[in-house]
């Protein structure tokens, strides 16, 4: 009886050990306490990922209060720092279509992590990717609080490459973005040799390389 008592208990214990295998490749993600790399991407030792539906400042990129200038990219990734330090982070993969880094929502306990960054005003909405999300709508009124009170990027200017980064397409990019498409696939794009964007003129270079040294020539002339 006891035997039999420990194989069913194998088998469930076999059974309950399979199903969160499943779960986990069936959802891939990761958790723990990430590194910060921008306001917007964490690393889970090898794996890095970014938070889908959101934009960070990029490094280097400027921010405006007032007259006065800052590295709001730099100032993104210590906010992003000081939400989640010491706090246990999951993340869970949304799409597909973006692998490296891994698109994901990323939550602190029971908190979207995309709305603690948006409320303290250190990202702004991705209407490329958020658009159609269900969460949009909440980010939107995060976002909104922040520009309310003044906070994070919104203390003054957001940078215009930030700005342009989460603005939804217009029709025209969406146009020239096909056009493009089309020229490359029919072969009416223009072509530069072995693929090279730089044409290769040895002639010229040639010529170029021998001729004379006008800023020296004028200088000799005057030395004598």
């Amino acid at each position: 009886m006891k035997k039999l008592l420990i194989i069913l208990s194998m088998i469930i214990g076999l059974g309950a050990m399979e199903s969160r295998i499943n779960a986990a490749l069936a959802a891939p993600g990761a958790a723990g306490f990430p590194q910060v790399i921008e306001g917007d991407k964490l690393r889970f030792g090898n794996l890095v990922v970014e938070l889908f539906g959101i934009r960070a400042p990029k490094p280097g990129m400027i921010c405006r209060a007032g007259a006065v200038e800052f590295q709001c990219g730099a100032a993104a990734s210590q906010a992003l720092g000081r939400i989640i330090d010491n706090y246990a982070i999951k993340c869970q993969q949304v799409s597909d279509v973006q692998l490296f880094p891994m698109l994901t929502e990323c939550t602190i306990g029971r908190n979207d992590l995309n709305r603690l960054i948006l409320r303290a005003g250190w990202a702004m909405v991705d209407m490329v990717t958020c658009d159609s999300h269900p969460s949009c709508a909440t980010y939107l009124r995060d976002q909104e609080f922040a520009k309310e009170n003044r906070k994070g990027i919104w203390m003054g200017t957001p940078p215009s490459e930030l700005v342009a980064l989460a603005a939804k397409p217009t029709a025209e990019d969406i146009q020239s973005s096909n056009n493009k498409a089309k020229r490359k696939a029919t072969g009416d794009a223009p072509r530069h040799l072995f693929g090279s964007p730089f044409t290769v003129d040895l002639a010229g270079d040639m010529k170029r390389a021998n001729a004379p040294d006008k800023t020296l020539l004028s200088f000799l002339e005057n030395t004598f």
